[in-house]
């Protein structure tokens, strides 16, 4: 590339001299004079030195020393002269200087040195320098001459002192005669200044031979510039440290060969300018593996693709290509080989050999990277191909033995059904057989779902083993059959699931299914007795979950066993059954749980039928009754009390004489016989219609016949004893009581010693429980007084759902309301609430009416009902 620029530069050169030849006038053009001459740093009518003219204003200000040229010589010549004379040229080219011969160069002077060091400009006002500087030297004057030598020892005896920090002069007078460090080359701009820098250096506490900086860090000596080799760019000679900046600043050994290996290797492709013996440098096949290992061989068919022209316009300038691969390098080696043809060569150098020699070397070098590559490919197939053959054969060996269990199970699977066909087959053989596959061929047992095979085969002799089996009298025989073959064929399906689902079912519930179902609902259909339910609940415990699955239980229950039980219940009769209906319907509970709740009406029914005629001196009812205290629900149990018990007890209390002097208690007695099964208020609410007012009579007629005060305080004590415990501390019957006595005390107080007895057992009333707190304030004044457990229900209401509230305001009523069975509306249920059906919506309360069904409010809900 640089041959070529230069080339071109001489080609129009030569055509810009040709031009002014011909016309030998001054045109007002831009020249290379006028471009080198625009900065100009020298003083007027000086000619800029070689030193100048390469490096500008980066140049020395003092004369080229090392060229050996007086500044003399460098005075400028008129420019009509030099366009008169025409242009000159001479040849380019890289010239190395501090690398001349010298046997060569004894005889030369400095400037032949100088003209040989320096690169000259191709052409210009600078180009003619040989006829034009010869005649410069001649004609000057010699005093001249001596005067810049004077100078130039002068400045190489100044150069000789030792340098100090730049900007720091020694003491002394030099230049302008100022004091300060100024030493040979350094700080020499202080001599057109007052030496500032030196002073404001001192006063900032700076020694001279010492570091910059607060800590000394800095160095001592300054950064001098050195003359670069030649022209090339920053670092193509090298390293250009000077021996005190190494000195200074010292880099390791490995970097510096580097470069000095880089250096060596890059002298050897320079063409002029050095006659440093080239090196060869040879490599091993190996060495040539290593190297070419990411490099881009060349394809070596003759396809289409080599033979594609393609123009590359990607750079400055338009390039034709050979072809697609010459586009990863610069040239091919025909460019290369073209351009060299155009080349012109001298002695014996022939272009062609080097070429074709250049050309064998890298074909031979692509040919050994290419081997290796293929070596290296084939040897990773080779390890491929080993690795998939020792793979295939491990997969035909186990597919071989895969392929053997196979035949082997399939072989029993055959003789199964060859004995199952010939009618052969019993159930210890089928054991033996499904064992032998499940743990001599489990994968093959999973994969081809052998469990499946087993209803096919084994539930003809299950069916056949249970055929005389009594589940009643041997509830846990056969318990180890089924528990063998759950292990074998279970695959632990849904224990929830229907053998009319779409899914098939499990090999081991269809086992179950068919056989010891069919069986157990043969027995509960056939000769199993309600009213005898041990057995078949022993049965059930025997052979409950896991052995039998939950959903055949269930279906057990629901659609074989409820049936019987509600057939039984229907014909069951509490006048005529000497067996209570309790003690063989309870013990379902625990397994049929709500499923009993369609019975539960017909028992109350018939219980109430049974009651009509009942007195309450027969203790009968209440043993038939207490059982169903838990069972029934609490509203339940109520509405049957209030209906059958209540009345019944109520008479026998109206009817009860009150005698103070002759007293049957035997209706009493009665009445407190069902103190545990009537609801607290019901009880008040008996006492204080069918009791206290008959009471507060009949005292109030033995209070007329002035008796002793001592029997009446024991005729009330004796009542107070005998009112039940559960309504014995209600607020109710404690006003009661206190009424009694306030009446008493009022009759009696002319007798000695009344008034005190009275009032003592006044103070035990009291005392015998607290009253109530207040009402809080801003409630409402009461109707009518409550006790405490009123006030915390009422507290408490809203908390309470709608049903709920309803069902306590008709408890405290008296009001029947029970649900009514199968009966909805809307998907909710309906409820029976004295003569009204009802049914709840969130908090709105429907009631059945003619025009349909009408929300209605609470209370006129209570007062329709």
């Amino acid at each position: 590339g640089a041959q070529v620029a230069q080339k071109l530069a001489l080609v129009v050169a030569g055509a810009v001299r040709n031009d002014m030849s011909d016309n030998e006038v001054e045109k007002f053009e831009i020249t290379d004079y006028d471009l080198e001459n625009e900065f100009k740093t020298s003083r007027p009518g000086r000619r800029q030195t070689k030193e100048q003219q390469i490096y500008g204003i980066w140049a020395q200000e003092s004369g080229d020393e090392e060229e050996g040229e007086p500044e003399s010589l460098n005075v400028p010549l008129p420019r009509a002269r030099v366009l008169r004379g025409g242009l000159n040229f001479v040849s380019g080219g890289i010239q190395q200087s501090g690398k001349k011969d010298d046997k060569d160069k004894k005889e030369g002077s400095d400037e032949d040195s100088e003209s040989e060091l320096a690169p000259r400009p191709m052409f210009g006002a600078g180009a003619d320098s040989s006829d034009e500087e010869i005649t410069a030297k001649t004609q000057l004057p010699s005093s001249f001459v001596s005067k810049k030598s004077s100078d130039y020892s002068s400045y190489t005896s100044s150069t000789s002192k030792p340098r100090d920090i730049a900007g720091i002069r020694r003491s002394g007078t030099q230049g302008g005669g100022k004091p300060g460090l100024l030493g040979s080359g350094m700080a020499d701009w202080e001599k057109y200044t007052s030496g500032i820098g030196s002073k404001l250096l001192k006063k900032m506490g700076f020694e001279e031979g010492k570091g910059l900086g607060k800590n000394l860090q800095g160095i001592s000596t300054p950064v001098e510039a050195s003359k670069r080799k030649g022209k090339g760019a920053i670092g193509y000679y090298g390293s250009e440290r000077t021996e005190k900046s190494l000195k200074d600043f010292p880099v390791h050994d490995s970097d510096e060969e580097e470069k000095e290996k880089f250096k060596d290797l890059l002298q050897q492709w320079k063409k002029t300018g050095s006659k440093k013996k080239i090196k060869y440098v040879y490599k091993s096949a190996e060495e040539v593996i290593q190297e070419g290992k990411t490099k881009k061989l060349k394809p070596t068919d003759d396809s289409h693709i080599t033979r594609t022209k393609v123009i590359d316009m990607t750079g400055p300038e338009t390039r034709v290509l050979s072809s697609y691969h010459a586009i990863a390098g610069q040239k091919n080696f025909v460019d290369e080989y073209e351009e060299d043809k155009k080349k012109k060569y001298e002695h014996f150098d022939l272009p062609e050999l080097l070429h074709n020699l250049q050309m064998l070397l890298e074909n031979c070098e692509d040919d050994i990277v290419r081997n290796a590559r293929t070596l290296e490919r084939e040897n990773d197939r080779i390890v491929h191909l080993n690795h998939e053959r020792e793979k295939y054969e491990s997969l035909v060996d186990r597919e071989k033995k895969e392929l053997d269990s196979l035949d082997q199970a399939l072989a029993l699977v055959e003789g199964l059904e060859t004995r199952h066909k010939e009618q052969t087959l019993n159930l210890s053989d089928a054991t033996a057989i499904f064992t032998e596959l499940k743990s001599d061929y489990l994968k093959i047992y999973n994969t081809f779902e052998i469990p499946y095979l087993a209803p096919t085969y084994v539930t003809p002799l299950l069916k056949e083993l249970l055929s005389t089996w009594n589940p009643l009298a041997q509830p846990t025989a056969h318990k180890e059959v089924f528990a063998t073959w759950q292990q074998l064929v279970d695959l632990g399906g849904n224990q929830h699931q229907q053998p009319d689902t779409t899914v098939p079912l499990d090999p081991y519930h269809h086992l179950v299914w068919e056989t010891w179902t069919a069986a157990v609902r043969s027995t509960v259909m056939g000769p199993w007795e309600p009213r005898d339910c041990g057995p078949l609940l022993a049965v059930l415990e025997a052979w409950n979950y896991p052995l039998v699955p939950v959903w055949i239980q269930g279906h057990l229950l629901q659609h074989v066993i409820l049936p019987r039980i509600t057939r039984a219940v229907h014909n069951w009769n509490p006048l005529q059954d000497t067996v209570p209906i309790h003690t063989w319907l309870h013990p379902w509970l625990p397994l049929l749980v709500d499923h009993l709740q369609s019975v539960y009406p017909v028992i109350r029914q018939k219980l109430s039928a049974a009651l009509v005629h009942w007195h309450p001196n027969d203790r009968s009812a209440k043993m038939v009754l207490q059982p169903w205290k838990r069972v029934f629900s609490e509203i339940a149990m109520t509405t049957l009390i209030q209906s059958n018990i209540q009345p019944k007890l109520e008479s026998a209390l109206v009817e009860m004489p009150i005698n103070p002097h002759n007293q049957n208690l035997d209706p009493w007695h009665w009445f407190l016989d069902w103190d545990d099964l009537l609801p607290p208020q019901v009880s008040l609410d008996m006492l204080e219609r069918c009791f206290f007012p008959r009471w507060y009579q009949a005292l109030a007629t033995w209070l007329s016949a002035n008796p002793p005060h001592p029997d009446v305080i024991a005729w009330y004590k004796g009542w107070r004893d005998l009112i039940p415990k559960s309504v014995a501390n209600h607020l109710q019957i404690r006003q009661k009581f206190q009424q009694a006595l306030e009446v008493c005390s009022r009759a009696l107080s002319y007798q000695p010693g009344a008034s005190d007895q009275f009032s003592l057992l006044l103070a035990g009333l009291d005392k015998l429980s607290e009253p109530p707190p207040p009402p809080p304030l801003g409630s409402p004044p009461r109707q009518r007084s409550k006790d405490w457990a009123d006030i915390i229900s009422s507290a408490r209401r809203e908390t309470l759902s709608m049903r709920e509230v309803v069902e306590r305001r008709c408890l405290e009523h008296g009001t029947v309301f029970v649900p009514i069975p199968d009966r909805k509306h809307e998907g909710r249920p309906v409820y029976r609430c004295g003569k009204l059906n009802i049914s709840f919506n969130k908090n709105i309360i429907y009631v059945q009416t003619e025009r349909g069904w009408m929300p209605k409010s609470l209370t006129t809900l209570l007062d329709d009902a």
